[in-house]
């Protein structure tokens, strides 16, 4: 049977729902040299002692995370799997709010327990962030100008 990467992200959304960041820790081949973590929120390439650290804090987390998976591939042993990471958040003031994040996993599938050996995550910019045309108006989501 072959990696079952939605599946994958569904488990880790699990654990981190349900405030484990002790199972979140076995989602990710923290001790293996190789390990490595980039999020454009920090700009640091995070190791997997400080990583592991970070995941503490999934335990005070008041949002909710889920995975739209985007594409996998699979090359018999490692699976690289593009996905948006979702984050919704209720406040009782501020109302409920959605992070969307690119998250790219570098999944070793070759051993028992498939485990990210490295990734990357990005906030997903806004329509109009993207856009870089201006103020003509033409892009989905930009009112450009009267």
């Amino acid at each position: 049977m072959g990696f079952d990467a939605q599946g994958f992200l569904d488990r880790y959304a699990g654990a981190y729902n349900d405030r484990d960041p002790e199972g979140m820790r076995t989602f990710f081949d923290l001790a293996d040299e190789r390990f490595a973590v980039f999020e454009d929120f920090t700009g640091d390439l995070i190791d997997g002692d400080a990583y592991s650290a970070m995941l503490e804090a999934a335990f005070d987390a008041t949002g909710r995370m889920s995975f739209e998976l985007l594409r996998c591939d699979d090359f018999g042993g490692i699976a690289v799997l593009h996905a948006i990471q979702k984050i919704v958040l209720e406040d009782e003031e501020e109302g409920i709010g959605e992070a969307r994040i690119r998250a790219t996993l570098w999944v070793k599938t070759g051993e028992e327990t498939p485990r990210v050996v490295s990734a990357h995550f990005s906030a997903v910019p806004s329509a109009v962030e993207e856009c870089g045309m201006g103020e003509c108006g033409g892009c989905a989501g930009h009112g450009g100008a009267d």
